[in-house]
């Protein structure tokens, strides 16, 4: 089958027929006395067991995002559960915030320049899934999350839908997402842009749904899907977003710099000649920009 072109529900539907055997194997590695409907797909919206406020929702959308972006759920061959997140060194504070809400331990990632935040054990992965389980939706991390489900006996939730105060959004962007400014060809106008990437279509078409721009695919690097938007009307509905749902990574010092970015474009300040003060604005702009 084209992976493409495969659907969330088509994909959910698998899973259950699927989880039926891990589970025989858990099982008899584990326990033996686990219950047997426990690893269903129910309906996030009617089924989630835990309750939580507003303002812990939103931190547990935005986990969803990151890990759907930058994390794995992960079973070992003794039937144990754990989940792994792994970003640049510069997004430390980040891995912090998850590890004060949730435990787990932050290392460096040797040979590489990024750190791994990692949670093992079975109280935290408990917890870990009922905050997040609704709000998964990549279609990698799907088949991963409805493994741990399994393993812990709990239900997998369908994702729930998406809007424009979801925190799913940042989520993502921290991992996937960029912010940059470039000066095309001759011009000598530099064109903002905001954008996200992924492998599959059905992986990313939900910031075009929500924020407008567009979706397109680029060869470069095997190959990946990425939606952009340029216009002012689309960077404005995305930084109002951001407003409630503030992404947590160091892209976001880019998305506070935006505004003083329109303000020194439409000045002209980048075409100033050296020494006027607006070339020196221009210059400390660009430096906190870098």
């Amino acid at each position: 089958m084209n992976t493409n072109n495969i659907s969330l529900n088509t994909i959910l539907a698998l899973l259950v027929k699927d989880s039926y055997s891990f589970k025989r194997k858990c099982n008899q590695q584990v326990t033996n006395n686990r219950r047997n409907t426990s690893h269903l797909v129910g309906t996030s919206e009617t089924t989630r067991a835990t309750s939580f406020s507003i303002k812990e929702n939103r931190f547990n959308q935005w986990l969803a995002g990151l890990i759907d972006g930058d994390g794995s759920f992960q079973v070992s061959k003794a039937g144990y559960s754990s989940c792994e997140i792994t970003v640049s060194l510069a997004d430390e504070r980040m891995l912090r915030i998850i590890q004060n809400k949730l435990g787990g331990s932050i290392k460096p990632r040797s040979g590489v320049k990024a750190i791994r935040w990692r949670l093992h054990n079975r109280s935290g992965m408990i917890d870990l899934v009922k905050r997040v389980n609704g709000y998964i939706r990549h279609s990698s991390r799907l088949v991963q999350l409805n493994k741990i489900c399994t393993v812990l006996d709990l239900q997998l939730l369908s994702p729930d839908t998406l809007h424009n105060k979801h925190g799913w959004f940042s989520g993502f962007f921290d991992a996937d997402g960029t912010v940059v400014f470039y000066f095309k060809g001759n011009s000598n106008n530099p064109q903002l842009t905001l954008s996200v990437t992924n492998k599959l279509y059905v992986d990313i078409v939900f910031f075009y749904n929500c924020f407008g721009g567009q979706v397109y695919f680029d060869k470069s690097q095997n190959g990946y899907y990425k939606w952009s938007v340029q216009s002012d009307l689309g960077l404005e509905s995305f930084l109002e977003y951001t407003k409630t749902c503030p992404p947590q990574s160091v892209k976001r010092n880019r998305l506070f710099l935006i505004k003083e970015y329109y303000r020194l474009t439409r000045l002209k300040a980048h075409k100033y000649p050296e020494g006027t003060i607006l070339h020196k604005a221009w210059l400390n702009f660009n430096k906190k920009w870098n």
